[in-house]
């Protein structure tokens, strides 16, 4: 069964500004609505980001860009917030010179055991598990994810060809997505955290709050 992805449409008025540098590591950061204040970046060990202002309701954030990769696989972990909120990794975007993206692809999971993965470009959805006519993407149970708060789930993009990625959740192969038309126009990573809508969130008290960490990677063009 599968259930419909909520969307806000704006949601990218929130994205972080993008660095162009491969950061090894950074200290975690408490990020501020649509003030695009950088979350933490590459890193091999667990950071946590925090979300618990309503200015941040019903949208996502991002890292800055990982880098830019092959393959990449990271690590997430999520205590506290709505449950159907999504987190993973968003890849294969086009960003302009304030780090604004007009169009990216999206990987994500959630701690109630869904999946997505879908491209968006403005208010255009295309939803990349099952194609549909309806302009939505949908989430899909999988029992590769494991479920519940506090629980560690490994996701993993691979580059299968200039067109096509391989999606991997917990070291099994969930899909192999075709890009479309006009998408996948870098490899750049980055991974980002969604925040509910205000009858979905419980803020202050419940804040957000997911860790994440990078475990292996193959950059674009190594040996």
């Amino acid at each position: 069964m599968k259930s419909v992805k909520n969307f806000k449409k704006i949601c990218l008025v929130a994205i972080a500004t993008i660095c162009a540098t491969l950061f090894l590591s950074c200290e975690s950061t408490n990020v501020s609505g649509n003030e695009k204040e950088l979350l933490s970046t590459f890193s091999k060990e667990w950071i946590e980001n925090i979300f618990s202002k309503t200015e941040q309701l019903g949208y996502f954030f991002t890292t800055p860009e990982l880098g830019q990769f092959n393959m990449i696989e990271g690590e997430f972990k999520k205590s506290g917030g709505y449950e159907n909120s999504a987190f993973g990794f968003v890849f294969g975007y086009t960003a302009n010179e304030e780090g604004i993206l007009s169009d990216y692809l999206r990987f994500e999971i959630t701690t109630a055991g869904e999946y997505a993965a879908y491209a968006c470009k403005g208010s255009t959805y295309i939803d990349l598990v099952e194609a549909n006519d309806k302009n939505t993407a949908y989430m899909y149970p999988s029992s590769a994810i494991v479920g519940g708060y506090d629980s560690a789930n490994k996701l993993k993009i691979e580059k299968a060809s200039d067109t096509s990625y391989n999606l991997y959740i917990n070291g099994t192969q969930v899909n192999t997505i075709t890009v479309p038309e006009g998408f996948g126009n870098s490899d750049g990573v980055m991974a980002f955290f969604s925040v509910g809508k205000q009858n979905q969130e419980q803020f202050p008290d419940n804040p957000v709050r997911v860790t994440y960490r990078i475990t292996d990677y193959q950059l674009v063009d190594a040996k």
